[in-house]
């Protein structure tokens, strides 16, 4: 891909978030680019030349892709949660148990899909065995494997994060799901289900929004905090992280504003001594009935802004940050639930 052509594909995805992620869905051969003639098949399923060579989300990809793929394998939650979000049940998915306590999404409709091992070491004997026509991972983990996957069926990697300071182009990491998003709608002929999804979406936000407006919300400042199980040190979801793009939709300001390639920066108790105005949405690692004070305990909390106005609730565990268009609509609804229970900031 030519730097020019890089910059005009970061600089769509940066128009999307600007837009308040506004529905945009591109035909398939407008998301792949260029269509080629070669007759690449997996499994025996039918292909065609849909080329993803230019797709700035995708890091590596077999030469052609299946036609209308039905037996899908996902080796990440958010590429399970995309699926089934476009009515496609997976043949096999990474860490099957895990799912419903992370993601959740219609995780009913995964309970009897084969387990192919976990998210970082997929088996590859596994995933043949359930005779995929299209396999979807991600470029960070499974390039190592590419070629062996490529071997099995047509297979995708995508670029799980965006370069945040590549061109100067700023691009959130909601803006990037819903691009990987719109590309497995292309690849698997759905692309009239990943528009009805992100316009449920969309609305989803628009209402989180004015809702927060009617009760005088609109502008406060609002922080994710993850525990992580150290003392006193925790994630906090930057700029240019999912959450940051969700609370920019709502008309919130998120804090920290500096992007990070993670879309996450260690902070702790100390860093948020000068945050007068913020409320923090803590995402536990265990459970809600442990409560926050026995989290927070650093001797520093006690003097935080937001803890001494009582303007920190305890969020259940989740990683709806790093899922797909319903665990963003998900977070969106506790972000704004969450916020209408604390003290005004004052």
């Amino acid at each position: 891909m030519t730097d020019a052509g890089r910059r005009q594909a970061l600089a769509r995805l940066a128009a999307l978030g600007a837009a308040c992620c506004g529905v945009f869905a591109a035909p398939a051969a407008a998301i792949a680019g260029d269509v080629s003639g070669d007759a690449r098949g997996g499994q025996g399923a039918a292909t065609h030349g849909l080329s993803l060579a230019g797709n700035p989300v995708v890091s590596q990809a077999s030469a052609t892709m299946p036609l209308r793929p039905q037996r899908v394998v996902a080796l990440d939650f958010m590429f399970a949660e995309s699926v089934v979000a476009l009515d496609l049940i997976p043949v096999g998915m990474a860490d099957t148990a895990f799912y419903p306590g992370w993601l959740g999404y219609r995780s009913e409709r995964l309970a009897h899909v084969t387990d192919i091992g976990s998210r970082q070491e997929p088996g590859l004997e596994a995933i043949a065995a359930v005779q995929p026509d299209l396999i979807i991972g991600v470029g960070f983990r499974h390039a190592p494997i590419f070629a062996a996957l490529d071997r099995i069926a047509p297979t995708i990697l995508f670029q799980f994060s965006p370069n945040v300071s590549e061109d100067g182009v700023p691009v959130t990491q909601l803006d990037w799901m819903r691009q990987i998003f719109r590309t497995i709608g292309a690849v698997t002929g759905r692309d009239a289900r990943a528009q009805t999804v992100e316009a449920q979406l969309d609305a989803g936000l628009a209402r989180n929004a004015a809702r927060l407006s009617a009760a005088g919300r609109a502008g406060e400042r609002i922080a994710l905090l993850q525990e992580l199980g150290l003392p006193d040190r925790y994630w906090a979801y930057t700029g240019n992280s999912t959450a940051a793009g969700l609370a920019r939709a709502l008309d919130l300001e998120p804090w920290p504003k500096k992007p990070t390639r993670e879309g996450t920066l260690y902070v702790t108790s100390a860093d948020l001594l000068t945050q007068r105005d913020l409320a923090i949405l803590f995402v536990t690692a265990t459970g809600l009935d442990v409560p926050l004070a026995a989290k927070l305990d650093s001797p520093v909390w006690r003097f935080v802004p937001a803890w001494q106005r009582h303007r920190i609730a305890l969020v259940e565990r989740n990683i709806w940050g790093f899922g797909g268009p319903m665990s963003a609509l998900k977070l969106a609804d506790v972000m704004t639930d969450t916020m209408l229970k604390l003290p005004v900031a004052r």
